[in-house]
């Protein structure tokens, strides 16, 4: 497969290295070229500028983030950046198999703890999904195929935020019980290859997957745990901030392609990460 990656950071970087280690063909770009994984080739390509020059692609992965939690960031990087996609794949007649573009749980506003699949309403109050729903729809809107993955919290390594706010004493309140999604960097990745893989062998794609452990848990439930793995009593906060509503991640559509979490959960997750703190 050739494949440009959009945005190397976590995620697009551990998806680089999965496709080079099949063999593939992978063109990355980023701000700062120089931190590119090795074996990626490197294009000078920052959005929302024009393309250079593009190789004949198989797939994109449009992977970028926001610079920061602000209306005028996400409209860059979410909506005019796709649209900077598109019109340079149109004036250089490239034509991908796919566009694989990297979307939120956050797009789902529900509150109430409610199961969400790909069929439920999208309803975001944020300006951060409604920007991210205008960008899945301009690539909806496109001349090629396109493959959505609306991820949940990504951790990880180097994405160890809710460790360190345990460490610090930081925890929710006792009530109400807030569920939380999220995926391991890892698994977030391997979804990715999976689905392009299994694309490349003619099998089929939904137009969108949820990608998101197997097992939603309230924040409370979680940073009881840790505090329990750290040694420390948890202790009742006021606040512990959270974006992403109330509600309860099904990755069954993703599961039923034949995916494989490695880390099905937040204990067989976060259990790795203790250890390297320790």
């Amino acid at each position: 497969m050739r494949c440009l990656l959009l945005g190397c950071g976590d995620l697009g970087s551990w998806v680089g290295r999965l496709l080079l280690q099949e063999g593939h063909q992978v063109w990355g770009a980023r701000r700062s070229l120089h931190l590119l994984e090795e074996g990626i080739q490197p294009l000078a390509w920052t959005l929302p500028q024009p393309a250079p020059p593009l190789p004949e692609l198989d797939y994109i992965l449009y992977s970028l983030s926001a610079d920061e939690f602000s209306p005028e960031a996400y409209r860059l990087a979410y909506l005019e950046g796709v649209e900077q996609l598109l019109d340079s794949l149109v004036r250089q007649k490239v034509s991908p198999k796919r566009i694989f573009f990297i979307s939120s749980t956050g797009v789902y506003g529900q509150e109430s703890g409610e199961e969400v699949n790909e069929e439920s309403e999208t309803r975001p109050q944020s300006f951060a999904g409604q920007l991210l729903l205008q960008g899945e729809e301009a690539l909806y809107q496109s001349p090629w195929p396109v493959t959505i993955l609306r991820f949940s919290g990504i951790y990880g390594p180097g994405r160890e935020r809710l460790i360190r706010q345990v460490k610090e004493g930081r925890f929710p309140p006792e009530q109400p019980l807030k569920y939380s999604n999220r995926v391991h960097l890892e698994d977030g990745a391997r979804a990715i290859l999976h689905l392009m893989e299994r694309e490349a062998s003619g099998q089929s794609l939904e137009e969108t997957y949820l990608v998101s452990d197997c097992e939603p848990a309230t924040l409370q439930e979680i940073t009881r745990w840790l505090a329990h793995q750290l040694g420390r009593l948890p202790q009742p906060g006021k606040d512990l901030p959270s974006r992403g509503g109330n509600k309860r991640i099904s990755s069954q559509r993703l599961k039923d392609t034949g995916f494989h979490f490695r880390y099905p959960s937040y204990r067989e997750g976060y259990a790795p990460l203790l250890q390297n703190r320790s």
